[in-house]
């Protein structure tokens, strides 16, 4: 459960966080994509994995505990912006593309 869950959380951090470019094109399409796209994936992986190892009840109750996380890190993300920084802080418009609300 905590590997499904950590995946789902991390995977959505580094989504925001940090664009991968690989230096290279396929088929004229560069691969450049978000940090994200290559943990997400895992959890699809782990989803089947627990919905056919321990049931689906259980694999339920594992992917509904991934979304409480999910939403609890949001929430928190949104109190931490709010929050009032350094004064004159130089970093503090570097945030605004990563948490724009």
């Amino acid at each position: 459960m905590a590997v499904f869950v950590t995946v789902l959380v991390v995977s959505n951090i580094a989504s925001s966080a940090k664009i991968v470019d690989l230096g290279f094109n396929i088929f004229g399409i560069r691969m450049a994509f978000d940090g994200g796209t290559l943990l997400f994936p895992l959890s699809y992986i782990f989803g089947d994995i627990l919905t056919e190892v321990y049931g689906y009840k259980n694999s339920r109750r594992v992917i509904w505990a991934g979304f409480a996380c999910l939403a609890l890190s949001a929430v928190v993300f949104a109190a931490v912006k709010i929050m009032p920084g350094k004064l004159n802080g130089r970093n503090m418009p570097a945030t605004r593309p990563i948490w724009p609300f």
